[in-house]
């Protein structure tokens, strides 16, 4: 795993290189001290306020929040290499405590995001700007004073009580933002937040300076390299990872709390758009559940304490739960009445060729089960395979529990909707033996919760591509003949 490969590998040639032996090799140069530092960290200050014009842009709370923390860790090590000593000042306090005071601010700057959920974490969420603005003055006021009175400040040594309290809670604040960014990247798989996890982690890293006792080591200099390195590779990829689809912005707002969702549509890949955007030509209303079905059932999974990847699993099936009516004769797809027993088999069939073409793009292949499973019972008395209990994979059961609920509170081609109170009933009186009891909790629960926030963020999947069926029968000659048939007879009608 690169994550851990990094953070090992990073913390290993930290901690060699400021103790022991190898310490005792020095470099003491405070010319290339000020030009290094004050070089870098100036495209650090620049790279930094390219993010917030990004985060203001699109008003995206999360990259607002992050975007004034990289920022902190950028001007006061700015300050750190203006001041080194026998340059343009002489010997000073300030080229200590301006890193001394930077990742501490840096993580109370962030500390909204690992409170995510809070009031707290919602407040600044709404008013981010402000939080940001704040710490941007903070910060700079700090720098400022520095500068001007380089002397004036100093900080406790590295055996200090309070300076290992403040490394400690460093170095635990940045891995807690990097297992944060680590996490979303599991659900959504968008290298943009795999490298935001690793430069928050090699900023974390440059915590464990304070370990060493001598200046100028090579320990001292690999920490400056990593810092330089976090910075820049936060700042890089929140801007270009990151960068939204006109319109998302107002569906995320400033809710913190929607970032897996968020993370899930960032990942989708483009055979995935294009899967919705062929169910959508097909039949916008099957669309249009689909996409509420995952908003559901990826906050139950939330709920239920999945995995990332179970969760990022759990999305993709319920995504495309319904994907194998692509295969459907539009005349019993769209019938407004009740089917007959033959047409209802004609239906059942779509568990099958779902399955089929899940199975068909190796990319999707994992979230396959569910969507054969999405219609088995736990009494044993579902399709296609009659499974029960246990055997019903948990993601077919908790997609199967959102599709239900959707199917029943929204209008569908064959009924009106029933609303919210009469479907909680069916659910309730039905669940234990048709759907997983705990799952059904856990939707009502989130369901009857007064803030409660439902559909919208998916809204744009599979409507930012081109002709949808361009691409989307590249994998027809995987697919069994009978689904390779019905596919193509599909592709012509839409």
């Amino acid at each position: 795993m690169i994550w851990a490969t990094v953070a090992f590998v990073g913390a290993a040639t930290v901690i060699v290189t400021s103790v022991g032996p190898v310490a005792r090799t020095v470099w003491v140069s405070a010319i290339a001290l000020f030009w290094i530092v004050t070089i870098a960290a100036g495209l650090c200050v620049l790279a930094a306020l390219w993010v917030l014009r990004v985060a203001h842009r699109d008003d995206r709370a999360e990259i607002g929040i992050l975007g004034s923390s990289l920022l902190v860790v950028s001007v006061l090590p700015l300050v750190h290499g203006l001041t080194a000593p026998g340059v343009v000042y002489g010997a000073n306090s300030a080229v200590v405590a301006s890193v001394y005071l930077s990742l501490p601010i840096a993580c109370i700057t962030a500390f909204p995001l690992l409170a995510d959920g809070s009031a707290a974490a919602r407040f600044v969420g709404r008013h981010w700007r402000w939080w940001s603005g704040i710490s941007a003055t903070v910060t700079t006021t700090i720098a400022a004073a520095l500068l001007i009175w380089p002397t004036a400040v100093s900080v406790p040594g590295r055996g200090h009580p309070l300076t290992l309290l403040l490394w400690i809670g460093s170095l635990s604040c940045m891995f807690a933002l990097s297992l944060r960014q680590l996490r979303l990247y599991w659900i959504g798989r968008r290298f943009a937040t795999l490298a935001s996890a690793l430069a928050f982690v090699l900023l974390g890293l440059t915590s464990l300076v304070w370990m060493g006792d001598r200046p100028f080591s090579i320990g001292w200099w690999v920490v400056h390299a990593l810092d330089i390195a976090g910075v820049l590779a936060g700042c890089f990829s929140l801007a270009f990872g990151y960068r939204l689809r006109a319109g998302i912005g107002e569906v995320l707002g400033p809710l913190l709390r929607r970032d897996p969702l968020v993370a899930f549509e960032f990942g989708l890949t483009p055979v995935v758009h294009q899967f919705v955007a062929a169910l959508d030509s097909k039949d916008s209303i099957t669309r249009d559940h689909v996409v509420r079905v995952t908003e559901l059932a990826l906050r139950v999974g939330e709920r239920m304490r999945l995995s990332p990847s179970d969760l990022r699993e759990v999305a993709l099936g319920a995504l495309l739960h319904d994907i194998g009516k692509l295969v459907v004769p539009d005349e019993i797809l769209k019938k407004p009445g009740r089917l007959t027993e033959s047409e209802f088999d004609v239906i059942r069939q779509h568990t099958i060729d779902g399955d089929a073409l899940l199975r068909a793009a190796p990319s999707l292949v994992s979230a396959a089960p569910i969507v054969r499973s999405h219609h088995e019972r736990l009494d044993g008395r579902g399709y296609p395979d009659r499974l029960s209990g246990d055997d019903i994979p948990l993601g077919a059961r908790i997609v199967s529990v959102c599709d239900a609920y959707d199917a029943m509170a929204n209008t569908r081609q064959y009924r009106l909707a029933l609303g919210n109170d009469a479907a909680f009933a069916v659910l309730r009186e039905h669940a234990g033996a048709q759907w997983d009891s705990a799952v059904v909790g856990h939707l009502l629960d989130l369901m009857t919760q007064p803030d409660k926030v439902v559909v919208g963020t998916l809204d744009n999947v599979g409507r930012t591509v081109g002709p949808v069926m361009d691409h989307l029968c590249e994998c027809l000659d995987s697919l069994p003949d009978p689904v390779r048939e019905r596919l193509t007879a599909s592709a012509h009608r839409l």
